[in-house]
């Protein structure tokens, strides 16, 4: 009997103008992290030369060990490929902020990541920074 590896966790993605949102929720696996990791390079690949991502974090519970290579990994190739403005959006928790510092660089070249603890404040930022970004609900 093949045993079949079931995603925990879940994730949206969409893109609007020159950036791409994702929602993340939940605790996730490995299989999470490389569904989504495909499904954002997907939608991503669509972007202009350079371009912008907002994510929602507050939904989004501790990981498994081995997500995080694979968002390191994904947060490579975003960065190769144009991405460089990111605001994430969470509550401040140290715990979640440690772990996605683990994953995600501040700045690297022309990137730059910046924390909101909420939509508003982070859609101004990126559009600031030359991505015009709207929330939409």
């Amino acid at each position: 009997m093949e045993m079949q590896l079931v995603s925990h966790g879940n994730f949206r993605i969409w893109s609007q103008g020159c950036t791409v949102f994702a929602e993340l929720k939940g605790s996730w696996n490995e299989e999470a992290a490389l569904e989504f990791e495909k499904e954002f390079i997907d939608v991503a690949s669509q972007m202009p030369e350079h371009w912008a991502h907002l994510v929602y974090l507050n939904d989004w519970e501790i990981c498994v060990p081995e997500m995080m290579e694979i968002i390191q990994r994904l947060v490579t190739w975003c960065i190769e490929n144009g991405l460089v403005r990111a605001a994430n959006i969470y509550d401040p928790s140290d715990m979640k902020s440690s772990l996605i510092n683990k994953m995600v660089v501040q700045q690297e070249g022309a990137f730059l990541r910046a924390v909101f603890d909420n939509d508003a404040d982070a859609a101004a930022w990126l559009t600031e920074e030359g991505f015009p970004t709207s929330i939409t609900s």
